[in-house]
């Protein structure tokens, strides 16, 4: 029933008293549908494009979840877990042998844990003011492109060209296992 329903789409970008348009955020998400929401345009934009469908009766196939298990050549394993099931924002934890790295961002801080040591906290509000668009990366990552296009170096990116290519591979490779029922998919070295 959409009056219950924690995905209905008015509630979300009309309504609801932390997202919606009635109680004056423009921002994201409403700014996805258009780029200057109002009332009438989000109820336009929700009408007549896809954002106002039912998520649980129309085609979309995107992933919710997802764990993917992967073995490096050096014979390190990797487990990414993901989930869109949470109270907003992102979290991460990357765990390795000596110790953690956990990440909140509705909590603003990046905690280092090196195992044996004393955790180490950073206000990640003291790194930037914008964090719009995925944390800010996507203004980072265009910002950074021309730099390098502009040929003022190589910018602030923190891979090369090749390393990022590798990690869409593997998200490509990801995604061709989920597709086929998690059958094991095997990345050539280039």
């Amino acid at each position: 029933m959409r009056k219950n329903c924690p995905y209905d789409a008015e509630k979300i970008y009309l309504t609801d008293e932390a997202t919606g348009v009635l109680a004056g955020h423009t921002g994201w998400p409403a700014n996805v549908l258009v780029s200057h929401p109002t009332e009438e345009s989000v109820r336009e934009a929700l009408r007549t494009g896809p954002y106002g469908r039912c998520v649980y009766r129309c085609d979309n196939d995107v992933v919710d979840h997802q764990v993917v298990n992967m073995e490096m050549e050096d014979g390190a394993a990797v487990s990414f877990t993901m989930c869109a099931f949470n109270r907003g924002g992102r979290s991460v934890k990357i765990m390795g042998t000596m110790g953690e790295i956990l990440g909140d961002m509705n909590e603003n801080r990046v905690t280092v844990v090196r195992f044996g040591e004393k955790p180490r906290t950073v206000d990640i509000r003291s790194l930037a003011e914008d964090f719009s668009g995925h944390g800010g990366g996507d203004n980072r990552l265009v910002e950074d492109l021309l730099d390098m296009m502009e040929g003022n170096g190589k910018g602030q990116a923190l891979t090369s060209i090749e390393q990022s290519m590798e990690s869409h591979y593997m998200a490509f490779a990801a995604e061709e296992s989920r597709r086929r029922g998690g059958k094991v998919v095997v990345l050539e070295k280039a």
